[in-house]
């Protein structure tokens, strides 16, 4: 009787052989592009953000249109009470207002002030304005790469 076949006595020639090697390769590359979205993640949420704390910053840019704030936690993935002191520290900074809900007298809609839409402009422009530094910095064919990577990424993302 013999003994199955393992990946690594299999020869290179073998089509198991290859859906394992790409299986690894898959598998790095899964590695290698995580860490990476990561780490440039993390560099943009800081930078631009210092009148407002990151996860404030993050609130004010889900206010494209006014939300309740059970939206914005459903959607910032916290708890209420956890969004509850967001919006109130964001009230207190000028940044917010709390209306009261058309519909639902129970709710109230957050929404930006002037002044939050001034910020969440300021806090892009620093951050697009830090991407452009490090951009600037690779060759024109490393930039080339990247261009053809984003679209590839938003896919990966679920846009």
């Amino acid at each position: 009787m013999t003994a199955p076949r393992t990946a690594a006595a299999q020869t290179p020639d073998t089509p198991d052989s290859h859906a394992s090697a790409d299986a690894g390769d898959i598998a790095h590359l899964a590695v290698d592009l995580r860490l990476a979205c990561q780490r440039v993640s993390r560099r943009v949420r800081f930078e631009g953000t210092h009148e407002v704390a990151p996860h404030q910053a993050s609130v004010l840019f889900r206010l494209d249109e006014p939300r309740t704030p059970g939206e914005l936690a459903e959607i910032e993935r916290v708890s209420a009470p956890s969004m509850t002191r967001t919006v109130g520290c964001l009230v207190e900074a000028g940044l917010v207002r709390r209306d009261p809900h058309p519909t639902d007298g129970r709710q109230v809609l957050v929404s930006l002030t002037s002044e939050g839409s001034e910020l969440i402009r300021s806090i892009r422009a620093r951050r697009d304005s830090w991407m452009v530094e490090r951009l600037e910095s690779l060759t024109p064919q490393q930039r080339q790469i990247l261009e053809q990577a984003a679209p590839l990424l938003l896919e990966v993302a679920g846009r």
